[in-house]
């Protein structure tokens, strides 16, 4: 039997919770992860909470080599992530890590002194155990933070 692991699938922007869904009904052997995140967005009459994708444009697919081609069936769906000629494979840790992001409280909560893009910053005060990422981007209420052990910029909104 082959190692079934995790690889990044690009996919239409806007799309990546349809393609999820529709990747998990669709197969029993192939599952899609599109992590999310709750966001309030306003408009001029009205306020509304709604979920958005934790990283835009991305949908991780646990299958084997031979598996993870018939993604390409589902509308949507674009290209997959490449390192180095060779598919890239986001480790079972990793995919650990981004779900236990999503199960920690808001982060609102914590308050903020200077931050600077290239600080390196130590985030177990952000429920990230043992972790650490470098400041990328820098605003009013949020910091881009990039995390070397999953290979991606997380955006973290905070109160001043």
């Amino acid at each position: 039997m082959l190692e079934k692991k995790w690889f990044v699938l690009y996919v239409k922007l806007n799309h990546e919770k349809k393609v999820e869904k529709r990747i998990n009904a669709w197969s029993d052997d192939i599952v899609a992860f599109c992590p999310t995140r709750i966001e309030e967005r306003v408009w001029s009459d009205r306020k509304k909470k709604i979920e958005v994708p934790l990283l835009p444009r991305m949908v991780f697919i646990h299958a084997t080599e031979k598996e993870r081609n018939r993604v390409f069936d589902i509308p949507f769906t674009m290209r997959y992530l490449y390192d180095q000629g060779e598919a890239g494979i986001v480790r079972d840790v990793e995919i650990a890590h981004l779900k236990s992001i999503l199960e920690t409280p808001n982060i609102t909560s914590h308050t903020v002194e200077t931050f600077t893009p290239g600080e390196t910053l130590q985030l177990d005060t952000f429920g990230l155990e043992n972790q650490e990422g470098t400041i990328v981007k820098t605003t009013k209420n949020n910091l881009w933070v990039v995390l070397r052990s999953v290979g991606f910029v997380v955006k973290l909104q905070i109160n001043q």
